[in-house]
This record gives structure tokens, sequence and C-alpha cells, in this order.
């Protein structure tokens, strides 16, 4: 184990992951990710950073190469331990959102807390779900549904349930999408507050370069592959 891997949180090495159609999304790629960066993969549409993001967050497996996580290669694992992983580890924030419309904002941030902890009491998963939604200044929206939320509000409350567990690395799939210019630049200045006052590790996948203005670490894609670029 090499000094850069022995200091990532998560460590990729040699990654392929192709497609029964042929198409090789990623072609031997290997990164680290440390604690504490933020950690931007940006490259256009098609050059395989989501498909990167989701084998790093453990949402899928690659063809060959391993994933090594505080360590341990957990490269293979069945799907209902990786969920175990997740959970406890990891936050996400995505570009649709994913909030259940049907549910209220604090029943949305919840749901992550109910899953870790089913046998905590309800008030205070409550209670906490309050203290977060105060820190970020959303207290007033608690009982609110996502069909009356702005998209900015959306991915404010994305990045709520994101952090409610406490998570080791927040990934953030094309975060600003469907966000206006406004918007996408309030979101990744809370990303690099979050980052600098708090210590959150981010793992972005993006190509909006607005990113690079808060990215400790950039790894560039073209083609499902790491590129160089001055």
């Amino acid at each position: 184990m090499n000094m850069v891997e022995n200091h990532a949180i998560i460590y990729a090495e040699n990654i392929v992951k192709s497609y029964e159609t042929g198409v090789k999304a990623l072609d031997d790629i290997t990164l680290s990710i440390l604690k504490g960066n933020v950690t931007v993969i940006l490259g256009p549409s098609g050059s395989g950073k989501t498909t990167l993001l989701n084998i790093l967050a453990l949402l899928d497996k690659p063809n060959s190469g391993k994933v090594i996580l505080d360590g341990r290669d957990v490269s293979s694992l069945e799907e209902r331990e990786a969920a175990m992983i997740r959970n406890k580890m990891f936050g996400f924030v995505f570009q649709f959102f994913y909030l259940i419309p049907e549910l209220s904002v604090e029943e949305n941030i919840m749901i992550p807390l109910m899953i870790k902890h089913p046998n905590r009491p309800i008030s205070e998963h409550r209670e906490k779900v309050q203290r977060i939604l105060k820190e970020f200044h959303l207290e007033h929206k608690l009982h609110s549904y996502p069909n009356n939320l702005s998209g900015g509000e959306k991915q404010r409350i994305g990045i709520c349930r994101s952090l409610i567990c406490d998570p080791e690395v927040v990934f953030a799939d094309e975060p600003t999408g469907n966000l206006d210019r406004d918007s996408s630049l309030e979101l990744i200045s809370l990303i690099q507050s979050l980052n600098t006052e708090k210590g959150k590790t981010f793992v972005i996948a993006t190509h909006n370069e607005n990113f690079l203005k808060i990215a400790t670490n950039v790894i560039y894609l073209s083609n499902g592959k790491i590129i160089n670029r001055e």
C-alpha cells in the first residue's frame, strides 16, 4: 500500500467499467479521495463522471479493479452490505433532488435517520431535523412539501438530508444541474462553508467549472480516462 492510498478514505485502483453494448465507460482509473477535501470530477456529458461517482459510492460495481474504503476492499460486496455502508458513511445530493412529494420537508430529511436508527424515538429524529433546518435557515419550511419549494430550496433540503446522519463523505452528482445561476453559486458557497467550517469531505461530479473555485482536488475525465489539463 503506497502513501497516497494509506491516507485516502477512498482509494480506487485500475477501475474498468464496460457495458453490454461494448462501451467502456471507465478505462483504468486510479485515484484517491482524501478526508477533508472537495474532490471535483469534471468532464463533459458522457465522459464517465456519474459512473465513476456511483462506483466510488458503492452504487455500482466495476468490471475490474478495486475500491478500497478505509483500508478495506469493498469492490464486490453484496448489495445489502453495500447499502449498510452507504447509510452509515455516505450522504448523497442529486441533480433531480429525489425528494418524495407526498412527504413533508421534515419527513424527507428524517428518512435516513429512521433507516440508520430504527429503534430510537421519533421525537429524537425530529429534534435533529429541526436543528439542521435551523442551521440552514430553513426552519420555516419544516412542514412544507417539495412541490411548494423553489429549486434552490429543494437542493438545500437535499443537502440537509445528506448531512443528517453525519456522513464521512458526501457525494453530489451534478448538484447544480437543475438550478439557475444564482442558486448554483449559492449552493457552491454552501458546500465550501461545509468543507472549510465543518471539515466535510465532498466528491462532486459536474460539468460546472464554477466548482473549480472551491476544489482541493480536480479529476478531469474524457472518454472514461483521466486526462491532464494545464
